[in-house]
């Protein structure tokens, strides 16, 4: 927060109070609350609005798209393009190759949990989820890259704490589920760090789309809470 002074004192009238102008926020400030704008909406939604089950399910979007509203609104503002955010094809070879090792070595660890517990399983509607989880993966990786950690490095002045800052607030958004929490935390340190040095948001995405299937179907729902967050986390619960 910054204060403008005007010029100085007019002549004969010495020690006069110079007049102040109102005081205006700083940009880091404006950008901190887009961000904390963005999570509040979505918390809204998985804590408040599905809790509630509404008879119309759109109402259960209304957070949601007064979010991507104040997100398309910043980005005009900021006059970023959507290349810059990541959709294009650029950097799309290199974010492959920077996620491979991340994602061979997730993958081992996850299917060799699935056969030691002989969890594996699909959903009646597997070819569907399938199909709709990278698009699912894109829209998460631009909310979280394209939105949350591009402001995120301006109000933190830093890569290092942004790549934690996004992580931390992307573990958040899956509480109270903790190794749910824990799990989406390690993922967003890998996928912000690879955004950092190739912003392609189709390659995260198709990441995010691949990593979420092969917890959902390797994994036994005991140890993720059956994916469940937010207040529906509790309905999974024996208390």
């Amino acid at each position: 927060m910054h204060v403008i002074k005007s010029g100085p004192a007019p002549a004969g009238r010495p020690g006069t109070p110079e007049p102040v102008a109102p005081a205006q926020l700083s940009l880091r400030v404006v950008t901190a609350l887009e961000v904390a704008s963005v999570l509040v909406s979505l918390l809204i939604t998985v804590w408040v609005v599905v809790p509630l089950q509404p008879d119309h399910r759109w109402l259960a979007g209304v957070p949601v798209l007064l979010a991507l509203a104040l997100m398309t609104h910043s980005h005009r503002l900021r006059g970023e393009t959507p290349a810059e955010l990541g959709f294009t094809t650029a950097h799309f070879g290199r974010a492959l190759r920077l996620l491979a090792l991340p994602a061979l070595l997730s993958a081992t660890v996850i299917l060799g949990v699935g056969y030691l517990t002989d969890s594996f399983h699909a959903s009646s509607h597997f070819l569907t989820t399938v199909l709709f989880l990278p698009c699912w993966g894109i829209f998460q990786q631009y909310v979280l890259q394209g939105f949350i950690y591009r402001r995120l490095k301006l109000v933190l002045a830093g890569e290092r704490a942004a790549i934690f800052a996004a992580a931390a607030i992307f573990g958040l958004a899956h509480a109270p589920n903790l190794p749910l929490m824990g799990l989406t935390f390690a993922a967003g340190l890998v996928w912000s760090w690879v955004y950092e040095r190739a912003p392609n948001l189709f390659a995260l995405g198709l990441s995010h789309g691949l990593m979420s299937l092969l917890v959902m179907t390797s994994l036994p729902p005991w140890a993720v809470e059956s994916l469940s967050v937010g207040y529906k986390y509790f309905l999974y619960q024996k208390f």
